[in-house]
């Protein structure tokens, strides 16, 4: 106990030991809101670490190029897809809710009923902070253009939009072909 009282008569001592202390809060506070991570930037961050390999769009675009070329009448194919938005993931929520319904009379005969509702959403998380993830959905294909050569040929256009169509199962409206030059 003595040895701690001669370290705080010194004033000198008595003002580092103090920064110190305060040195130290600052950091663990500055660490700890560094690593926080919002609510809803979680479930961001993991969609776009599993979805950032090559894309899904990519890949179908890829495979349909490589069947599209094996019709008969068609040579080379470029195919472009447009999404109408990305991949999704459904992650399993606990939901608790509370409802409340209130029925109050006056003196003068005048009745009221008060109704509140109180709910909270929170994610079920698996190893640290990654969400349960129940399924994927994929993107909805918004359109498809078809550029390939015999392309201006009718019959092969209403064979690659068929195929595609089948394939895909984007309507047929949404698919266009066109001749490579």
């Amino acid at each position: 106990m003595s040895a701690f009282r001669k370290i705080f008569e010194d004033k000198k001592n008595y003002y580092n030991i103090i920064t110190a202390i305060f040195i130290g809060i600052l950091l663990l506070l500055l660490t700890s809101s560094f690593y926080k991570k919002e609510e809803g930037q979680e479930k961001e961050d993991i969609q776009d670490k599993i979805f950032q390999e090559p894309s899904y769009e990519l890949n179908l675009e890829t495979r349909l190029e490589e069947i599209l070329s094996k019709v008969v009448g068609v040579g080379s194919v470029d195919v472009m897809i447009t999404l109408e938005n990305g991949k999704e993931l459904v992650t399993k929520d606990n939901s608790t809710n509370e409802n409340s319904t209130t029925n109050e009379k006056a003196l003068n005969g005048d009745e009221r009923q008060i109704v509140s509702n109180k709910g909270q959403t929170e994610t079920v998380k698996i190893k640290g902070d990654e969400p349960l993830v129940l399924k994927e959905l994929s993107p909805k294909i918004e359109g498809v253009l078809i550029v390939a050569k015999g392309g201006g040929n009718v019959d092969t256009k209403n064979s690659l939009i068929k195929a595609t169509n089948a394939l895909l199962g984007v309507e047929v409206h949404k698919i266009e072909v066109l001749e490579m030059k």
